[in-house]
């Protein structure tokens, strides 16, 4: 490696170096004193950072570094997470961590200026012909002021909101299905899979930062302990072939894949939801919203959940707040897509 892909210099505030597998206990203290002051709606725990060590292709050793005080103490640290080399869609995500009591050093603004630079050299070294640009990104939750100002001062822009939603069952009266012509709202079917999967990949295809979902990990997150494919639904055409000549989600326009959770919550989610691109604004979602609340009522459940990845957060709280659904708090994802400029300043 050359020496510039050895250098860990961040600021001459704190001294840099690698993260080391060692540094992960002292790491995990540090998350515990941020998570306390900062209340985010992901905590991480030494577990978690034991298993994204462990991921395959972390390289963590090449791709974080800590900072500590005079006294050795780590009290801030940034690490990036890569796509594995060989996807031809490489991402870095990446995630930033400063003590409370070091953070008017503007330590975090630096330290991401380090972390998109890394992730570009470790572009170049693995890019060939046939990778697309790379797209840089982090997640931060929406009250965290001073982190996103730091994110978005070092060249990101906020792509995409999270958050969650929640609507009790029984207080009022549930909406009646819609009538869809040439369309109908079927309970989901194993034989479907394949078709919907290639419908959630070709309705999320476009979202900054979006990653096709593999055969080996939409199976995996269909057998999970909690999904509940009795209560999942699909939207297919009716009585027509599918929009696209060949289109790998043959019928299948639309889906919500749901789970229950018959813990003291007694809730019944909704974990994908998605319509394709060409079908939308026909009420599909609507009707895939409302099927799975009736669904859930049907099976005994108290309350309706949702998961909300959009990047227009105030229409997707509209469209779910017509249904009976409250926002809890939300989490903005900041990135960017390089460009050859993006390289030429390097």
């Amino acid at each position: 490696m050359t020496q510039e892909w050895e250098e860990t210099f961040v600021d001459d505030v704190l001294d840099w170096s690698f993260l080391e597998f060692d540094d992960l206990k002292e790491l995990s203290e540090l998350r515990a004193a941020i998570d306390y002051m900062d209340d985010p709606v992901q905590v991480l725990s030494y577990q978690d950072l034991v298993a994204a060590w462990n991921a395959p292709g972390s390289h963590a050793h090449d791709h974080a570094v800590v900072g500590r005080e005079k006294g050795g103490s780590i009290v801030a640290y940034g690490w990036n997470h890569p796509t594995a080399s060989s996807d031809p869609n490489p991402q870095v995500w990446f995630e930033i961590g400063v003590h409370p009591a070091w953070r008017h050093q503007h330590i975090r603004h630096r330290l991401t200026l380090w972390l998109i630079a890394r992730a570009k050299q470790w572009y170049l070294h693995i890019r060939d012909e046939n990778t697309r640009p790379l797209w840089v990104g982090t997640s931060v939750d929406e009250k965290r002021v001073g982190l996103a100002r730091s994110i978005v001062e070092a060249g990101l822009s906020a792509q995409r909101w999270f958050f969650d939603m929640h609507r009790p069952l029984g207080t009022a009266p549930l909406p009646p299905m819609p009538d869809l012509p040439e369309l109908v709202i079927e309970p989901f079917d194993k034989s479907l899979s394949e078709q919907v999967r290639a419908a959630h990949n070709e309705a999320f295809a476009s979202r900054p930062g979006a990653v096709p979902v593999s055969r080996d990990a939409w199976e995996s997150s269909l057998q999970a302990g909690s999904a509940r494919l009795q209560l999942s639904w699909v939207a297919l055409l009716e009585g027509r072939e599918a929009s696209h000549v060949g289109a790998p989600h043959g019928q299948v326009v639309g889906y919500a894949i749901n789970r229950s959770y018959d813990d003291e919550t007694n809730e019944g989610w909704t974990e994908r939801l998605g319509v394709c691109s060409w079908c939308r604004r026909k009420g599909i979602g609507r009707a895939l919203v409302i099927a799975s609340m009736r669904g859930f009522a049907q099976a005994g459940l108290g309350t309706a959940g949702v998961g909300v990845d959009t990047e227009d957060p105030k229409a997707a709280e509209e469209f779910f707040g017509s249904l009976g659904y409250t926002a809890t708090e939300r989490v903005v994802v900041y990135g960017r897509t390089m460009t050859e400029a993006d390289f030429s300043q390097q």
